[in-house]
């Protein structure tokens, strides 16, 4: 009886063992497919200070004349309550933030999505950072060009290279 209970014990522990190396295994690299349809998605997103308007681009924007952004949980999680991550602040891995593109200025005309994924480990991650710029078919800037006509915008603002903080105060 000792002994059928000892190895009880010991397959619940192995296989206790074995699920949590199990969620451990990183997923892998970001595809494109995958951040695309989480750019998609508006589940677990909150707009940049709460506030879902449109609003004109920066003259110093690369993007569409006109934009809203939202951030996923992970990133909610690291701005303060004035909706801005800190100044010197950076985002937790995870940290999804989706710039929406307009073509107009109420949003009935949609373009497509600039999306980064802060995923430090990833193969196509620049600066911490995995970047892509979609139509709304999917295509565009992709994420295995790391960023390389991002960041030279994007970097040294203080502010873990999210612009919208320094533009849209």
């Amino acid at each position: 009886m000792q002994t059928r209970l000892l190895y009880l014990l010991l397959l619940a522990v192995s296989l206790f063992l074995v699920q949590c190396r199990k969620e451990k295994t990183p997923a892998g690299p970001e595809t494109d497919a995958a951040l695309f349809a989480k750019a998609q998605s508006l589940n677990g997103f909150a707009y940049y200070q709460d506030n879902s308007q449109i609003h004109r681009s920066s003259p110093q924007s690369a993007h569409k004349a006109f934009f809203r952004v939202r951030f996923n949980v992970i990133a909610q999680a690291a701005l303060t309550d004035s909706g801005k991550l800190p100044q010197g602040g950076v985002f937790p891995a995870g940290s999804l933030i989706v710039k929406e593109l307009q073509n107009d200025s109420l949003g009935t005309q949609p373009a497509g999505f600039a999306v980064m994924e802060k995923l430090p480990g990833d193969i196509n991650q620049q600066q911490g950072w995995v970047w892509a710029e979609y139509k709304l078919n999917g295509s565009g800037y992709v994420i295995s060009e790391k960023g390389a006509i991002c960041t030279g915008c994007h970097s040294n603002n203080g502010r873990d290279d999210v612009r919208v903080f320094n533009l849209f105060p």
